[in-house]
């Protein structure tokens, strides 16, 4: 027999991501894990954000975000940008990393260092309750040169990614 729950979100894994916002000047990351695909035809991604976070407006009003896929090595910067506030402190700096312009966007830069970079530019936003969603188009991927496949597309490190479930941080296991 089965128990019967209360809903809740993360009753399944979430990839975690880093969304870069702001500009190259004054750059801005912020962990999410409400993140996934949405649409092959345009490829579109979806992306919550809380009205009170400081990259809200940053995303808003620019109408455009990189998704920055971090490496399980880089657990650390989803936890700190996940945790401290862009009003706060300055999440690039404090972790050593860099930002640079996403050249298909006009000012959400991307971190140098991830291997997988998305650049996306929002079709929609829809409040939802604490959050609101933004809807974006994939405008171009930016990867490292070794992880483009011979038929143009990214390998994507699956067993590599960082996941979120249940207020955890996961690394896949590789599959045989």
């Amino acid at each position: 027999m089965k128990a019967q729950i209360l809903p809740y979100v993360h009753s399944f894994p979430a990839p975690a991501v880093l969304i870069g916002c702001g500009t190259v000047a004054k750059p801005n990351l912020i962990t999410c894990s409400w993140f996934g695909t949405v649409c092959s035809e345009p490829p579109m991604v979806s992306v919550s954000i809380r009205d009170n976070r400081f990259s809200y407006p940053l995303v808003q009003e620019s109408g455009e975000f990189t998704v920055n896929i971090p490496r399980s090595s880089q657990l650390d910067w989803v936890i700190h940008c996940g945790t401290k506030s862009g009003r706060d402190t300055q999440k690039f700096a404090d972790l050593g990393i860099t930002p640079v312009a996403c050249p298909a966007l006009d000012s959400a830069p991307m971190i140098e260092e991830c291997s997988l970079v998305l650049a996306c530019k929002v079709k929609h936003q829809q409040k939802l309750g604490t959050h609101d969603i933004f809807i974006a188009e994939i405008v171009k991927i930016y990867c490292d040169e070794e992880l483009v496949k011979p038929n143009g597309k990214a390998d994507c490190f699956p067993e590599d990614q960082i996941v979120y479930l249940d207020k955890r941080y996961f690394i896949p296991k590789r599959l045989k």
